[in-house]
């Protein structure tokens, strides 16, 4: 009973930290979208406004504004500034997910991403344990078909998820290889549907054997799956973190860039 009023404790204290919305400001948007429409070069600082003001990461709104959609954008942007609410809910004895909600408390859905490929990283920051949010990572293997590889849980091999199933989550980032083409990317979702599907699940992998690197390893969780299929080839997603790694070290990763991103993800 302690145990379970101590965990209840923690999750709501992880809560009510995680969740801020968007605050408009559509001086400074109104100027950098008049900038983008006269052809001129956006900086690190326009693309930041955008990010702030839409959830767009540089990837994802150079593709739509390429394409002119331009309707597209100020949706994305619409929504992405409005206000929201979640829902927490247990899943096993331990896991708390989050799902989000409008203000009145009706289920909602993000809108599809808008820009996935193959090899691309999602995370997810709504799910938390005794008050730790770790959150869940994916590797997308076939974005056409909107599949993914993960690591679920303990007692669940590593399968198959796709996009469909992240829309109900309030805190979501779409991250991608730096200055990789997509030649690069597709290969390691290659390499992640061909050696990394049907590994067991541990919670504990890396503690004693490091990251595992010399061979494909036997048990993985969410964060070691997606770094392994990158290091495979040579590349550390996340070289600051320990022997342990986490979805959150994706998102101070030097090595990835921010397609898109819904709710707080970037204050928590």
């Amino acid at each position: 009973i302690a145990f379970c009023l101590v965990d209840f404790g923690l999750s709501e204290l992880t809560d009510t930290v995680a969740y801020e919305d968007a605050v408009a400001d559509d001086t400074s948007w109104n100027k950098v979208m008049e900038k983008a429409k006269s052809d001129e070069m956006l900086n690190d600082e326009d693309y930041q406004i955008i990010l702030s003001q839409s959830g767009l990461g540089k990837p994802a709104f150079d593709r739509l504004f390429s394409r002119g959609q331009i309707a597209d954008i100020e949706e994305y942007r619409e929504y992405f500034l409005q206000d929201k609410d979640y829902y927490c809910y247990r899943k096993g004895v331990f896991a708390c997910h989050e799902v989000i909600t409008d203000t009145e408390g009706e289920k909602i859905k993000n809108p599809p991403f808008a820009d996935i490929q193959n090899g691309d990283i999602i995370i997810t920051l709504s799910i938390h344990s005794i008050g730790w949010r770790h959150g869940h990572a994916v590797i997308v293997t076939d974005a056409e078909k909107g599949q993914c590889v993960q690591a679920v849980m303990v007692g669940y091999e590593s399968n198959h998820t796709y996009l469909s199933s992240w829309n109900d989550y309030p805190l979501v980032a779409v991250l991608r290889l730096k200055d990789a083409d997509a030649e690069e990317r597709n290969q390691v979702a290659e390499f992640a549907e061909e050696n990394l599907m049907g590994l067991n699940y541990s919670l504990f992998t890396g503690i004693v054997t490091g990251r595992n690197p010399d061979k494909t390893p036997s048990s993985t969780q969410c964060a070691h799956l997606v770094w392994y299929a990158y290091y495979h080839f040579g590349i550390d997603i996340s070289p600051k973190a320990g022997r342990i790694i986490t979805p959150m070290d994706f998102m101070k990763s030097e090595k990835l860039e921010i397609v898109q991103v819904y709710g707080s993800i970037l204050e928590v």
